[in-house]
């Protein structure tokens, strides 16, 4: 992986031609895919910025299937989604679903990268509502699609390298993947006390974290949500009910 400043913009330039067909979707979706260099990176990273790194891939990867398959559409669909994934970095209380559809198809009805990458996130964001210690797994998939997709792969290793680097020192995992029990299926974990992150700190470079700095683009970006319209939001009333401690939209 290099070295050179990579923006999240920098990632984004357009593409003319990108290798993709039934393959490519069967691969980067079936959730058996390895990488055993790639994962012991990821899991460095804590709980909820597992969360969030999966939340920048998917707008990364959605940017990116945009422009190589602009037939697809589902624009305020895939924005509202995506919104839901930011908020869930806050807190899991905010997603009100994680059974996202993923059947999209290109004018030839080749499933595109975006089927493949909501297949994935509709796994992930239903381990990490319940607690489950082992979402690290749904980067590995995450992070491959989007460098699949990326014109230049040199570029996309740089964004990630420092990306990881930059949060796993900021919220690194507070467990060891070494000492956990893989017998016991009903163990979770508990993120309520996790520090939210806000989106700046993965896509923005001039961003410097502090929990001051993240209060308070946090409270921006929370009360810019509709959530009597976005369809992944829940209600206030109903993140209390799921047990949310707080007063939902608003960092305090």
């Amino acid at each position: 992986m290099g070295s050179m400043k990579v923006s999240f913009e920098d990632l984004n330039s357009p593409q003319k031609e990108m290798e993709w067909d039934e393959n490519c979707f069967n691969k980067f979706s079936n959730l058996l895919i390895t990488n055993n260099r790639l994962s012991a990176v990821v899991k460095k990273v804590g709980y909820k910025a597992a969360f969030g790194v999966a939340a920048a891939l998917t707008e990364l990867i959605h940017l990116r299937s945009k422009t190589c398959f602009p037939n697809v559409g589902f624009d305020q669909e895939f924005a509202w989604r995506i919104e839901a994934l930011w908020a869930c970095t806050i807190d899991p209380t905010y997603l009100k679903s994680f059974k996202f559809d993923n059947r999209y198809f290109d004018e030839n009805e080749v499933l595109t990268p975006h089927s493949a990458n909501w297949s994935v996130m509709r796994h992930m964001a239903r381990e990490y509502t319940k607690g489950s210690f082992y979402i690290h797994r749904y980067l590995i998939n995450l992070t491959m699609l989007a460098r699949h997709l990326a014109e230049d792969k040199k570029m996309f290793d740089s964004w990630f390298a420092e990306t990881i680097r930059k949060t796993a020192e900021a919220f690194p995992c507070p467990y060891d993947y070494a000492d956990l029990d893989f017998d016991n299926v009903l163990a979770r974990y508990d993120c309520s006390t996790d520090a939210p992150i806000p989106r700046e700190f993965f896509v923005d470079q001039e961003f410097e974290y502090s929990e001051e700095a993240a209060k308070l683009v946090l409270n921006v970006f929370l009360k810019s949500l509709d959530y009597e319209n976005n369809p992944w939001l829940c209600t206030p009333e109903e993140m209390l009910e799921k047990g949310f401690k707080g007063e939902p939209y608003t960092i305090l």
